[in-house]
Parts: structure tokens; C-alpha cells; sequence
């Protein structure tokens, strides 16, 4: 059920729910492998990071197995007496917690079913689903379960986005796998048992990862959660949005999305023609409607245009886009495919695949230094090589580090008045003062400049930085120039 509040409300909610995370962030609060409402990652990430462990246990001659479980009504049934006492622990800020206890507390809910609405009813325990502070709280709640888990049974993983949940265990045989996934279970069970989660069975998958096709079959092999059997699922496992196949190839993840992206392709083909939408709207449409959907998780599989099986793959989604292009244009079948591709303005298929894979790695790279998402890249495994190949990376990148406590600038401002500021600035002062600015006119052409006092005159630089960036990065440019200048100079007064 979603809930509608209270639009006022939602602006207390956003700014506490910011706070909050932050703290998380900085402090490390939060278990590496929770991925869901946390900025700069994605369940892709969680995927990525299940595909390099298990890639790498196959290094080692091991098989690798995991176990799905889903919190049942996740948002709903949020206690919030262990909320608080999980907060605290975390050293969240008193306020914060206060805010959230009064936040959960006295709240009432109207149903409306068919214009008619009914008596407001008390509700005492969840956090409103539609609330913009929902998510984080959320986490932080459920963000105990996996050092417990993790601590209870060694060489056990730890990986969830909001409220699915996965358990990732090597061994030597698929039955040692399944005996770690087991006791897995149980101690997620003990810990949901002491802080009012429960799991839905019915949703609790578990799938066994083996390099070799020739492997004996393993139906006899279950994960036992409770007093439920979960054998290891035959066909390909559904998790995050991607089809998980025993030998990670992700072949039946590529054919369900093609198909999906071909279903909405056939439902948006008249747009142009009949609708009345323009040519330009149109390529939008495709592109955030049809590609996103047939393209999902492609990062994790696509090898590079020079891979047989992986060529095969995008000459698939190349006939989508061709498809897509033909809607867009109103063109004929028979239409040169090189002039339909300029005049559509869809790029070819290789190309976005190349694109999305590029872009990925360079996300995860920008995650902090210690994240285990960031580590993917570069691995020695498929996908750690696959990403490295894509980027050209070779294990030197910009530092990524968040301060437990944000630095504070020690700058101070001098005069915020135009005409006082230009006093102040013709004014002599000791050493060297430099003065930069940047900005972007309206026709999108970016530029910075940095002047200095010499004596009686006054000298600079002045920089065109081209039509793609924005007015924060000439800025900041222009400070680094200024750095840069001011190292080579004399600092004495002149």
C-alpha cells in the first residue's frame, strides 16, 4: 500500500532524512553490501559484486551458492522502539532520533477505496511508504543483520538492496555451500526473530553457481531455512532484476530483456505515425522506454565487439534499435541503415554497450576506497577484467576518501556588495591575492579567468573551456589555475 502525506511535511522529511544518511555515510554506518538509498549505487552494483566473488571461488576450485530471502512487508511492520535503540547505537544524533520516534508516533490512516473514504484508524508500528525519509530509516534498521550473520558464520556474504537479501557462501561441493547457507538462515531467522522482522518464505530462493556445465546435478541439495526446504533453483534465478544462470553467462537475462524491450517497442511503434509525436520526443521515448528496459544489467555481460557469443548478443539489440529508428523516422524498410541511424539520432548498439560499461566502471571507481563495490574493477575475475578493459584502467585513479567530519574552509568573506568589493579589491594587501571567477552564457560556452596585481598593473589568464561544461566546473577550475599560478610565483608583496 502507498501512502500519500503531506506535502509540507515532506520538506522536514527530505532535510532529516540527508542528515541521517550523511551520518551514515561518513561515519560508516551502514554494511558494505547494502546497496538500496544510498547514493551512487544501484542493484547492478550488488549484482557485480556477487558475479566477481563468485568468479573468484571458481579461481580457487570452488563452487559458490546463494540464498534469496525478502523481508515481509518491509516498511510496514518498522518497530519503533528497535529503530531507536539501532539509531542510537549508530550515534546518530539525538535530535535526529527524537524527530524520527515523533515522526513514527500518533499517526493516523484514511482509506480510500472507489471515492469513498473511510474512518481514520491509529497506527502504530511502519514508516509511511511514500515518505522521502522512509528509505534510509529503513536501512538503518535493517542494517544490523548482516555483521550478526556474517559474524555467526564465517566466509558467509552479506549483499541486499532496500529489502531483498542475499547470503553468498563458497565450498568445496555444493553440499558444503548449502550447509554455510543454511546456518545462514538461521541466524538471519534469530536476528529477525529479536527485532520484529520476519522473512517471506514464499519468495526465498537459493541458486548454485558451478564454472563447469559437466558438473553432477545437485536437485538433491537444499538450503534448509526453518523448518522449509529450499532446493537450489534448476533454471535461471530472478534477483535484483537480473536472471542469474549456474554459470553466469547471463544469456537468459539478455533474451527476457530483449523480449521485454521488444513488447514495449511494438506497443510505442505508432507514436510518430499516429500519435502526432515529433521525430526528436520520439527518439526520448524510445530511449528511456525501450532501450533502458532491453539494455538492463548489459554492463555485467557484454565482452567487447570482438567476442563471438557477445557480438551475437548486440546484433540482436541492433536490430531493436533499427526497429526504433524506423518508428522514430517513419522510414521505409529498405532505408540505408547508416542514414536511418543519423537521422533517428539512436546510436548504434555496440556503441551504448560500450558506453554503459565505460560508465559503470567509472561509477564504481568513484565509490570511497574500502567499498567492495569499487574493488570490482580491476579483480582478478571476468567481470573485474571485463570493467578494467573497458576503461583501460591500470590501478591508479583520483582518491576517493569521505571524511568522518567535513573540514571546515577557514574562508572568510571580505565585502559581499559589488561597489565595496571593488574598493576592497583595488585596496593593497601582503603577499599575492589572485581573483578568479568563472561562468556559462546562455548559449552554453563556458570560461574562466584569474588576474593579479603586479605593482601598478594588473595581469591574468583568461580560458575558453568549450560548450559541455557547467559554471560549477569553471569555477573550479579556475581555482586550481589560481593554485597552480600562485606556486610558481613569489608570495613576497611586490
Amino acid at each position: 500500500m502507498i501512502s500519500l502525506l503531506d506535502v509540507v511535511s515532506k520538506l522536514v522529511e527530505r532535510t532529516a532524512a540527508h542528515l541521517i544518511a550523511d551520518h551514515l555515510e561518513r561515519k560508516r554506518g551502514l554494511h558494505d553490501g547494502q546497496f538500496g538509498c544510498r547514493k551512487r549505487r544501484s542493484c547492478v552494483d550488488a549484482v557485480a559484486v556477487l558475479m566477481n566473488s563468485t568468479q573468484q571461488a571458481w579461481a580457487r576450485k570452488k563452487e559458490a551458492g546463494a540464498l534469496f530471502m525478502d523481508v515481509k512487508s518491509a516498511f510496514s511492520n518498522v518497530s519503533k522502539s528497535h529503530l531507536g535503540r539501532r539509531m542510537e547505537g549508530l550515534g546518530i544524533q539525538s535530535d535526529l532520533i527524537r524527530w524520527t520516534a515523533s515522526f513514527m508516533s500518533d499517526r493516523q490512516v484514511k482509506l480510500v477505496l472507489d471515492a469513498k473514504t473511510r474512518d481514520a484508524s491509529p497506527v502504530d508500528t511502519g514508516i509511511p511508504q511514500k515518505s522521502l525519509a522512509a528509505p534510509v530509516l529503513f536501512v538503518t534498521y535493517l542494517s544490523g543483520i548482516f555483521d550478526v550473520v556474517e559474524a555467526a558464520v564465517p566466509g558467509v556474504q552479506g549483499l541486499s538492496f532496500v529489502d531483498d537479501i542475499s547470503w553468498w557462501a563458497e565450498g568445496a561441493n555444493a553440499s558444503e555451500a548449502a550447509a554455510k547457507l543454511s546456518a545462514a538462515a538461521a541466524a538471519a531467522r534469530g536476528w529477525a526473530a529479536e527485532n520484529a522482522v520476519a522473512f517471506d518464505h514464499g519468495k526465498t530462493e537459493a541458486a548454485l553457481f558451478q564454472k563447469n556445465k559437466r558438473k553432477k546435478k545437485v536437485a538433491k541439495v537444499a538450503v534448509a531455512v526453518g523448518a522449509n526446504s529450499v532446493p537450489f533453483n534448476k533454471a535461471a534465478t530472478r534477483w535484483l532484476g537480473v536472471w542469474l544462470d549456474s554459470q553466469l553467462a547471463l544469456r537468459d537475462h539478455h533474451a527476457t530483456r530483449l523480449k521485454q524491450g521488444q513488447k514495449e517497442m511494438s506497443q510505442l511503434r505508432r507514436l510518430t505515425g499516429q500519435m502526432g509525436l515529433s521525430p526528436a520526443n520520439c527518439c526520448k521515448v524510445m530511449t528511456a522506454c525501450v532501450q533502458s528496459i532491453a539494455m538492463f544489467g548489459s554492463e555485467l555481460w557484454w565482452k567487447g565487439d570482438h567476442v563471438r557469443g557477445a557480438m551475437g548478443q548486440a546484433n540482436e539489440l541492433q536490430l531493436l534499435v533499427n526497429q526504433e529508428a524506423r518508428a522514430t523516422t517513419g522510414c521505409f524498410r529498405t532505408t540505408n541503415l547508416g542514414a536511418l541511424s543519423m537521422e533517428s539520432g539512436l546510436r548504434a548498439a555496440t556503441a551504448q554497450l560500450e558506453n554503459r560499461q565505460r560508465r559503470f566502471g567509472l561509477r564504481l571507481l568513484s565509490l570511497p576506497e574500502g567499498d567492495q563495490a569499487r574493488e570490482v574493477v580491476g579483480a582478478p575475475s571476468g567481470i573485474g577484467r571485463r570493467l578494467k578493459n573497458a576503461l583501460a584502467y591500470t590501478g591508479q585513479t583520483e582518491r576517493t576518501v569521505l571524511l568522518e567530519e567535513p573540514e571546515a574552509l577557514d574562508a572568510a568573506l571580505l565585502q559581499e556588495e559589488e561597489a565595496e568589493a571593488k574598493v576592497a579589491a583595488e585596496g593593497t594587501r601582503p603577499g599575492l591575492t589572485m581573483f578568479t571567477d568563472g561562468s556559462r552564457l546562455d548559449d552554453g560556452a563556458t570560461g574562466y579567468s584569474v588576474v593579479w596585481k603586479t605593482g601598478q598593473t594588473w595581469a591574468g589568464v583568461k580560458v575558453h573551456m568549450g560548450n559541455n561544461q557547467e559554471a560549477y566546473d569553471s569555477e573550479c577550475a579556475a581555482l586550481a589555475r589560481a593554485l597552480e599560478l600562485a606556486s610558481q610565483r613569489n608570495t613576497t608583496p611586490e
